[in-house]
């Protein structure tokens, strides 16, 4: 369960954060977001219940393919339906939430979805390869916990943890709809918190 002090106006204060980096980067870049205030206590009980979801899940089997084996999104609970409910309500989209495992040291985890890509490091940090179309290396970074990395869909994306496993929420937004809006309209009565955000350098 969730630290009973985390409220409903700090996860949507958070989420807020997110959804103004979307505002910018949504469908043109991956960006890094340091959310000014993550609530306490929130991902901590999402790490715990990751584990346990993660656990009860069997493992991908090998598809024998060249590079980091694939790893398997495990659709989180109602544990992570606030924050995912306050961030769709901001970018009028579903948002569905799901747990990943970013495996101690190189070559790391493949990690894909349909849609765009919010991973935020739950207990620890992680370190990321992006991988944007048509270029042959990666931007590389590491994340560290309640930090958050948007990858566009058709960015391939490799995770792994440093000196051991790390848990992973993964925030899956559907692709825009044609005509359903800009990537970069503001999201309406949202203000930022101070977060910091960053464009990866190429």
């Amino acid at each position: 369960m969730l630290n009973a002090d985390v409220t409903g106006g700090d996860i949507r204060t958070y989420a807020g954060d997110i959804a103004l980096a979307l505002s910018v980067h949504r469908g043109h870049s991956a960006a890094l977001v340091w959310p000014e205030n993550e609530p306490a206590g929130l991902l901590d009980g999402l790490a715990t219940l990751a584990a346990v979801r993660m656990a009860a899940t069997p493992p991908v089997p090998d598809r024998g393919e060249p590079g980091p084996a694939w790893e398997e999104l495990v659709p989180a609970g109602p544990e992570a339906e606030p924050l995912a409910g306050f961030l769709g309500g901001a970018l009028e989209r579903a948002v569905t939430a799901c747990y990943a495992c970013a495996p101690p040291g190189p070559p790391g985890r493949r990690i894909a979805a349909d849609g765009d890509l919010l991973i935020v490091p739950l207990d620890r940090g992680c370190d990321c390869g992006v991988h944007p179309p048509g270029r042959p290396d990666p931007l590389r970074m590491r994340l560290h916990k309640g930090e958050v990395l948007y990858v566009p869909q058709g960015f391939a994306l490799t995770v792994s943890g440093r000196q051991c496993a790390a848990p992973l929420l993964a925030l899956v937004l559907p692709p825009l709809a044609e005509g359903a809006g800009s990537p970069g309209a503001r999201p309406a009565g949202l203000r930022s918190s101070g977060s910091r955000i960053r464009t990866p350098a190429p």
